[in-house]
């Protein structure tokens, strides 16, 4: 791979934070997986090596989903994990869903002990927490806050295993009704003609 300078602009916007909108779907219902490019691979450039090239193809009737999550109380991470010759990456994800509702109870049920694949985003970017061949550790934990106005919901910490560090997504992302092209941040519903 070619290396880069890694510059940074004095005085550029620079916002902190994620989306108050995540992606997830079930790892089941993911048939393809785009690639990423190992630094040592003949072809690897800066792009290729850490951002996914494709997209996902989902299984017949599913996309992603949406999942909200609260401004503030939620981020992405990236630590080193692992010994000489064989570090690899945990990025974590925390998302803060704010009630205590049927449906974050049903989906923390299934995803205690289940492998999913979360799209978030930060600063304009689709950032991947989930890998084809390694199981995301979901802990949703639930408080229903002590006092008026307190601080309650669900806080979901989601920890996956990659060779990657915060793997950014620049496909299109299946959802209902449409898609979200993730290098544009455009969402073109179903039926629409994107050029016009």
């Amino acid at each position: 791979m070619e290396y880069a300078d890694i510059n940074f602009p004095i005085g550029s916007v620079n916002p902190s934070g994620i989306a108050d909108i995540g992606y997830f779907a079930p790892k089941a219902d993911i048939t393809a997986w785009p690639t990423i490019e190992d630094p040592d691979a003949e072809e690897a450039t800066v792009d290729l090596t850490a951002n996914y090239s494709g997209d996902f193809t989902m299984a017949a009737g599913k996309t992603f989903l949406k999942i909200y999550s609260t401004q503030g109380k939620g981020k992405v991470t990236a630590e080193p994990t692992g010994e000489t010759d064989c570090k690899m990456y945990n990025n974590v994800a925390t998302l803060k869903y704010p009630k205590i509702n049927k449906e974050i109870r049903a989906f923390a049920k299934a995803a205690a002990n289940g492998d999913f694949v979360f799209v978030i985003k930060h600063d304009s970017k689709f950032f991947v927490v989930g890998n084809k061949d390694y199981r995301c550790d979901i802990s949703p934990s639930f408080d229903t806050g002590d006092a008026a106005g307190s601080d309650k919901g669900c806080t979901i910490t989601i920890t996956c295993p990659d060779v990657t560090p915060m793997p950014e997504y620049t496909g299109e992302l299946p959802l209902a009704g449409g898609t979200l092209d993730c290098s544009t941040g455009v969402f073109t519903p179903t039926g629409t003609d994107p050029e016009g």
